[in-house]
């Protein structure tokens, strides 16, 4: 009976939103300047085994922008453009590069990762909205999720509060 509350206990962890990697501040060889990362996590999904993917990094050496990593999780697949939807602000993404990073992660899922650039104003805007959508541009046509709809939050939605905690800690 005790196993099976542990692996209860552990299966719904897994589950919750709130739970992922935290944000990590490095700092740049070249000149010092603090590098604020967090890793993609994932959005909506609601089971799904094809899943959007969200991460950011933030530069202190060019403080008035942010990379937003893009990611497919299930499936390599060229990725094309991406738009935000903040509570009916629609925000198109600036590619950083033109290629998509394609990788098989423990030889059996694989991720596609391209990263836009926008205003670092982006994050507060989502953290501060009550719907935020990304719809993703591929080479097959395009896929969307929710960061944050309403009452139904993401993995996403809360690594972006832990990153903005980091970058303003820094900043």
């Amino acid at each position: 009976m005790r196993r099976m509350v542990i692996a209860a206990s552990l299966l719904f962890t897994a589950c919750a939103t709130t739970t992922g990697l935290d944000a990590k501040t490095t700092y740049s060889g070249f000149d010092d300047a603090a590098i604020v990362n967090i890793q993609p996590h994932g959005l909506g999904c609601d089971g799904a085994f094809i899943c959007l993917s969200l991460g950011a990094e933030w530069q202190q050496a060019e403080p008035e922008q942010v990379l937003m990593l893009v990611q497919i999780t299930g499936k390599t697949q060229g990725i094309t453009g991406a738009a935000l939807n903040i509570d009916g602000q629609k925000i198109n993404l600036a590619e950083a590069s033109t290629a998509t990073e394609f990788e098989r992660v423990a030889g059996a899922i694989e991720t596609s990762t391209q990263v836009f650039v926008a205003p670092v104003e982006v994050i507060d805007e989502i953290l501060a909205a009550k719907r935020v959508w990304i719809r993703v541009n591929t080479t097959s046509g395009f896929m969307e999720d929710y960061i944050i709809d309403g009452d139904k939050d993401s993995k996403a939605y809360h690594a972006l509060k832990r990153f903005s905690s980091e970058m303003k800690s820094v900043n």
